[in-house]
């Protein structure tokens, strides 16, 4: 069983993940931080660099970490492609060492609460990377899922495809660890394929205890990229911080 973000994975062709809701989200988030004209952004977990790529498309100076090879590998394929200079560097977020100060960060689509394989602890600790990445006063966009409205939602298992390639999703919620655990079978006539994606869920009470205990101030609350405020019904919370 592979990682979820290892070589082959499908979140590398997410249907959901398109470049329309890129700039959108990146629209919203350039005004609600907001980020000055060439502003210096560390994008954390960035994954294979779509918003790292849009941000360095208007202007900006990125810089994308993510732990896993194979997402940094395609966020430079992406860069290259679009002829757009964004760095990319394959380091753990709770590891990361700035080499100088940053104008805002962003963690975004579920990272914060990634558990990697075989273990029971999150990535809580790249909050204190961040805290200390920003200069003084600036901004940090944090995006996770709510922890009940993302239960309440929560199918047992979801099958896409035909008879003969298709993607088989069977989730699974350990309420003693908070832990949701995914399983991807990915089935085509010429193999299977098995990968693994293990987060936990968090309250807004929760994470913004954390975001706290960092030496960050939550500024504004938000209803996913929305002028919403946050509720409880909330699936996403998009919080804007400051140091």
């Amino acid at each position: 069983m592979k990682d979820f973000f290892s070589h082959g994975s499908p979140f590398l062709r997410h249907p959901l993940l398109t470049e329309e809701r890129t700039r959108q989200e990146i629209d919203f988030l350039v005004d609600a931080l907001p980020l000055p004209p060439g502003a210096r952004v560390l994008d954390v977990g960035c994954g294979f660099g779509r918003h790292s790529v849009e941000l360095a498309r208007r202007g900006h100076h990125v810089l994308g970490i993510d732990p896993a090879a194979a997402m940094i590998e395609a966020a430079e394929q992406r860069a290259s492609e679009a002829g757009l200079q964004a760095e990319f560097q394959q380091v753990a977020a709770e590891d990361y060492a700035p080499p100088h100060p940053f104008d805002a960060a962003i963690c975004l689509f579920t990272t914060l609460g990634q558990v990697a394989p075989s273990s029971s602890d999150d990535n809580r600790g790249l909050l204190a990377t961040v805290a200390a990445s920003l200069r003084n006063g600036g901004r940090f966009a944090l995006e996770l899922p709510q922890k009940q409205p993302t239960l309440d939602a929560l199918k047992p298992a979801d099958r896409f495809g035909s008879d003969t390639s298709y993607a088989q999703v069977d989730r699974s919620y350990d309420a003693h660890t908070g832990i949701v655990t995914e399983q991807f079978l990915i089935v085509s006539p010429q193999e299977s394929r098995t990968y693994n994606l293990r987060y936990r869920l968090f309250t807004q009470q929760d994470v913004e205890r954390l975001i706290a205990s960092s030496g960050l101030q939550v500024l504004k609350r938000y209803d996913g990229y929305t002028c919403a405020h946050l509720t409880d019904e909330s699936p996403s919370m998009l919080l804007i911080c400051a140091k």
